[in-house]
């Protein structure tokens, strides 16, 4: 087993200084994500010995990427692509992907986080549009005849200017009809951290959710989704694959990203099954259907995983003990621990907060 460091990207939309808790060396600025893995984006620093999880495990033994995220302001729309549309992409030399593997992903929120996911009811989403401005009326119209596409062309033609002139009036219709503090308050961010951006129009096509701290949202591959503003752990097979359709000063994806969407991907919600003892929570399992991996939130306790499929161990407050055969690491609070699938059964003791992850067969 191999302890590691998270690789830090200062992502733009991080929280100034929000992950300093989780690294060896603070530093200033927008800290996004702290990444546990082997993807070549990102490869995780060895501790105590020179080199990245990279160097030591072949390409296929760390078939996860596992994320500590820090949200300070919306992350890009984005659509992630299945299998064969990323090697697709990949074999034609396209600069939107960053590898040939399909992405799917589980947000685990350690405090609320607001996020958008999946589509709005249609009748809704109409009703927003037209509430906006009637300029947007072909939007509207292209919703209610199921065709999404056509709203998402229509609206990212939108001009910064046009945008700046809407979103007055967007913000408006919100509470007008009625539409929830929390998700009012999702928009404005939104409006201030990209001016003119019309990826705000899009975001009317989207469902708004806030999940509770230790709740948790497993995205498949096609869904659309726009983490807003909150810090969790993220789990994803180990892809970088992101198709974009606006709130970033990135590339666009539009077709791409409209040829991803899925039918059925749809957020699953997942509120996790809580064990207790003593009258206190100790393990809360997720479980998200047909996923490629299983997640734990160990607290205050001691836990197993078994030996047979690859696994990461993330100590998230405090110190953790991992054991594995004649091995024992502790972990201080940021690191983690690599296991690969061959390695014994592991051994997990913390007296703070711990997540582990193992991987599964993915049955799509």
């Amino acid at each position: 087993m191999f302890v590691i460091s998270g690789h830090l990207q200062p992502y733009a939309w991080g929280r100034d200084g929000g992950l300093n808790p989780w690294l060896n060396s603070p530093t200033g600025g927008p800290q996004a994500e702290l990444w546990f893995g082997a993807h070549p984006n990102g490869p995780s620093p060895l501790v105590g010995r020179p080199g990245t999880l990279a160097d030591v495990a072949a390409p296929g033994d760390v078939p996860l990427l596992v994320k500590l995220l820090a949200a300070g302001r919306p992350l890009s729309i984005q659509i992630h692509p299945d299998a064969e549309l990323a090697q697709q992409l990949w074999a034609a030399g396209s600069e939107l992907v960053a590898d040939d593997g399909e992405k799917v992903e589980l947000l685990l929120a350690l405090e609320p986080f607001s996020i958008f996911a999946g589509w709005r009811d249609e009748q809704q989403a109409a009703a927003l549009l037209r509430a906006t401005d009637p300029s947007l009326e072909p939007a509207a119209q292209a919703v209610e005849f199921d065709d999404v596409g056509a709203a998402v062309r229509f609206l990212l033609a939108s001009s910064s200017a046009e945008v700046a002139r809407l979103t007055p009036a967007l913000l408006a219709a919100l509470a007008n009809e009625g539409i929830d503090d929390e998700q009012i308050h999702s928009f404005a961010l939104a409006a201030e951290s990209f001016p003119g951006d019309a990826g705000l129009l899009v975001l009317l096509l989207m469902d708004h959710h806030e999940l509770a701290s230790h709740s948790a949202v497993y995205m498949p591959a096609g869904g659309v989704h726009a983490y807003a503003q909150g810090f969790g752990v993220e789990v994803m097979t180990a892809s970088d694959n992101v198709l974009r359709l606006g709130l970033t000063p990135k590339p666009l994806a539009v077709e791409q990203a409209l040829q991803a969407v899925n039918p059925n991907g749809d957020p699953h919600f997942i509120g996790g099954e809580i064990y207790t003892a003593h009258g206190r929570p100790t393990v809360t399992e997720y479980r998200p259907h047909h996923a490629p991996f299983a997640v734990d939130l160990v607290h205050d306790t001691e836990f197993a995983s078994p030996q047979g499929s690859y696994r990461c161990v993330v100590a998230v407050r405090g110190q953790t003990l991992v054991r594995c055969g004649g091995e024992e690491r502790e972990l201080a609070q940021g690191q983690a621990c690599a296991v690969l699938a061959e390695e014994d059964e592991i051994h997990i003791g913390t007296g703070g907060m711990a997540v582990v992850v193992e991987a599964r067969e993915y049955r799509r």
